[in-house]
Parts: C-alpha cells; structure tokens; sequence
C-alpha cells in the first residue's frame, strides 16, 4: 500500500462517452485502493450532478476497480445498499447512498449514516449529496457532473488535503 500526502486539489475531466467515464472511474477507483489515508472513520466521495449527469455510470467504473460482481444501479427508491469488498482492499465495504428523496437530517440518521461516516472500514459514494452537504464529512471528496452535450460530460474533482 502506498501512502500519499494529497494537498488540496481540484482537477477538470471530459468523458466523450458512458464507457469513458466508466474508464475515468476505474482510474478513480484505482486512485482509492492505493492509497491509505490518514484520517478517522470512512472515506466519503459526494456524486453531484442533474439526472442523468453520468453518477451512476461513473459508479459502476469504481466497482470495477474494486471487482465488483454485482450490477450497479441508482438506489433512488431503496436510499442505500452495501456491497462487500475483497479482503485485499482497505476498504471493507463499498456503500452506495442516493439521497435525491431525502429532506431532513432526521432521514440519514434513521439510516444509520451517521454510524457509517465513523467506520473507516467503509468507502461511502453518495449520489445527491449536496443535498445535504453540511451533515457531510469535513473532508469528503466531491465530484461535480454537468452535461456537456447528449453523451458529453464534465467532470470536476474537489480532493481535500487527505
């Protein structure tokens, strides 16, 4: 495992395509495994964007990074699920939140979220998650998608000093 000092950093991508942006995740994903980082409870990527923006898609690129077996889909109507992680990962388990339905605090603490934020054994993306962006961690990774043209896409990394 190697340990990196990441300083605060922003970093502009366009994906031409869903398959590019799923090839853009796979890096990311990789980026993730490498790395060990050094603070407390779980490691929390914010997905941002407009339906249709490319969150989901980009997720499925990270589980392949991790070897994910299981299909990838927007929890937009069950609000969360958990997939397993192989024990060659730091990581134990990959949480893939959607908060689009969400209102209050009061909803993520009935899930448990605020539990999970304190495990780092746990790799949290969470689509809408400006929605509630103050109840996130301080320094949680976000990834912001616009829609550049009907397969076009912007993505723009925000990575916290980790």
């Amino acid at each position: 495992m190697i340990k990196l000092k990441i300083a605060k950093m922003k970093l502009k991508i366009v994906s031409e395509n869903p398959k590019e942006t799923q090839k853009i995740a796979f890096y990311f994903g990789n980026f993730l495994n490498n790395f060990k980082k050094s603070q407390k409870g779980a490691l929390v990527v914010s997905l941002e964007g407009e339906l249709g923006s490319g969150k989901t898609e980009f997720l499925k690129g990270v589980a392949k990074a991790f070897k994910i077996k299981e299909k990838i889909w927007s929890p937009t109507f069950i609000l969360m699920r958990c997939l397993k992680l192989s024990k060659k990962y730091q990581f134990k388990n990959f949480w893939h939140l959607d908060l689009y339905r969400l209102k209050r605090k009061k909803d993520l603490k009935n899930l448990g979220f605020f539990d999970l934020v304190k495990d780092r054994n746990n790799l949290i993306f969470i689509e809408w998650g400006n929605k509630m962006k103050k109840l996130l961690p301080k320094k949680h990774l976000k990834i912001k998608f616009k829609i550049k043209a009907e397969k076009e896409r912007f993505l723009e990394f925000f990575i916290p000093s980790i």
